[in-house]
C-alpha cells in the first residue's frame, strides 16, 4: 500500500534521509574550489521535488498510536517526578486531584480521592526522600473558571495516606 503527500514543494536533504528517500552519501558530497587564499567547500543538495511525493505506507506499519497521561479529559497545571525513581511521576489535574504512575506513565492511579480532590496548582517531591510528596490546591492559571484550592497536604509514603498542613 502506499500513500500520496498532496503537498508540493521543498523537502529539506535532512527528511529524505531520515525517511530513507536519499542515501546518507549523497549529502556529503562536496566539490572543491580553488581560490587564491583558502577553500570553499559546496555541498550537493538535490533539487526538491515538484510533485507530490509517494511513500510506501508499510515503512510506518510498526509505528502504533499511544495514549499517555491518565484516561480523563480538562487540563493539568502540575506534573513532577524524582531523579530517584525514573519511572514514577505525579499529575495534579483541574478538577480531579492527584494521579501518580510508577511505570513511566503506561498506568496511572489516582491517590487522593479518600482525602481531598479538586483543582491542585502546585506538587513537589521531596529531594531527600522520594516518599515525601507535597500538593498545593487551587489553580495556578489566572482564567475565568479557575477553582480555589483545598489547602496544602504532605504524603510521608508516597501517596498512601495525606495530612492537611493549613490553608485551607
Amino acid at each position: 500500500m502506499t500513500f500520496t503527500l498532496p503537498r508540493t514543494g521543498a523537502l529539506r536533504t535532512g527528511a529524505l534521509i531520515l525517511f530513507g528517500l536519499l542515501p546518507l552519501g549523497l549529502n556529503s558530497q562536496a566539490t572543491t574550489a580553488r581560490p587564491a587564499a583558502r577553500t570553499v567547500v559546496r555541498r550537493f543538495v538535490p533539487p526538491a521535488p515538484s510533485g507530490p511525493l509517494t511513500f510506501d505506507s508499510t515503512v510506518f506499519s510498526a509505528l502504533r498510536w499511544r495514549e499517555m497521561g491518565p484516561a480523563r479529559g480538562g487540563r493539568s497545571v502540575a506534573a513532577t517526578g524524582s531523579v530517584q525513581r525514573p519511572n514514577e511521576y505525579w499529575l495534579g489535574t483541574t478538577g480531579g486531584g492527584v494521579y501518580k504512575t510508577v511505570d513511566g506513565g503506561q498506568n496511572w492511579n489516582a491517590v487522593t480521592d479518600n482525602y481531598f480532590g479538586g483543582t491542585i496548582g502546585a506538587i513537589s517531591v521531596d529531594l531527600q526522600n522520594a516518599d515525601i510528596v507535597w500538593v498545593g490546591g487551587g489553580e495556578t492559571d489566572i482564567r475565568g473558571n479557575t477553582a480555589g484550592g483545598d489547602g496544602l497536604w504532605k504524603t510521608l509514603d508516597a501517596g498512601k495516606t495525606w495530612t492537611l498542613l493549613g490553608f485551607k
